[in-house]
């Protein structure tokens, strides 16, 4: 069995080879702390300038905007892979994915069941 350690730095060396590779074909390796490469830096200095000027409100504004614009990507990925399922469906499979089946189905059972009578 392949020691921890020994794992790491085994895709260290394969990272390093393949940011190599990449330098010699003229493709930049990738920047860190999340910048793209197809943005240049004036323009993620720009980027970053305007962030700090947020204040703490808008800055949880826009984390809670950008969140439900995953989960409404999610649901409508969910909806275009499970066209006929129901909104109770959809609802269970988005649990899963969030939460994962083992979490998602005990969730699912500790929830009263609401009839619509």
């Amino acid at each position: 069995m392949l020691e921890p350690e020994t794992a790491r730095r085994m895709v260290a060396i394969r990272e390093a080879r393949r940011a190599a590779r990449r330098f010699d074909h003229g493709t930049p390796p990738p920047r860190l702390g999340g910048t793209p490469a197809d943005t240049s830096a004036d323009a993620q200095a720009v980027q970053d300038a305007l962030q700090r000027r947020l204040s703490p409100a808008e800055k949880l504004a826009q984390v809670a905007r950008l969140s439900r614009t995953v989960d409404l990507l999610s649901i409508e990925g969910l909806k275009r892979r499970h066209p006929t399922a129901t909104d109770d469906v959809i609802r269970e499979l988005r649990a899963e994915l969030r939460l994962g089946r083992d979490l998602a189905a005990r969730v699912s059972a500790a929830r009263p069941n609401v009839s619509a009578g």
